[in-house]
């Protein structure tokens, strides 16, 4: 798992994350965060797997990647605002 946590400014391009357990990719606490090119892969049937978990944070933006898990590939946690998710 990535963890970016009570960061700001940040910019995530071109990474790949293969089975990872439970979450590959955590934003928790962060501002002004874009995620571009990511490719997020797990078996469709690991349970309870998901690609990008982002709580607490605002102003992200995930674009342009491709995430493919055994749940959830984008969730969404409490106090999450002003996120864009677009191909």
């Amino acid at each position: 798992t990535l963890l970016l946590r009570n960061s700001s400014d940040l910019v995530l391009t071109n990474v790949t994350s293969v089975d990872s357990e439970l979450f590959h990719i955590v934003i928790d606490i962060c501002r002004n965060v874009t995620v571009e090119g990511l490719k997020i892969l797990a078996a469709g049937t690991s349970p309870n797997t998901d690609g990008i978990h982002v709580e607490e944070s605002r102003w992200v933006t995930i674009i342009n990647s491709d995430i493919g898990t055994g749940d959830d590939c984008i969730s969404v946690g409490p106090g999450t605002q002003d996120l864009l998710i677009e191909q």
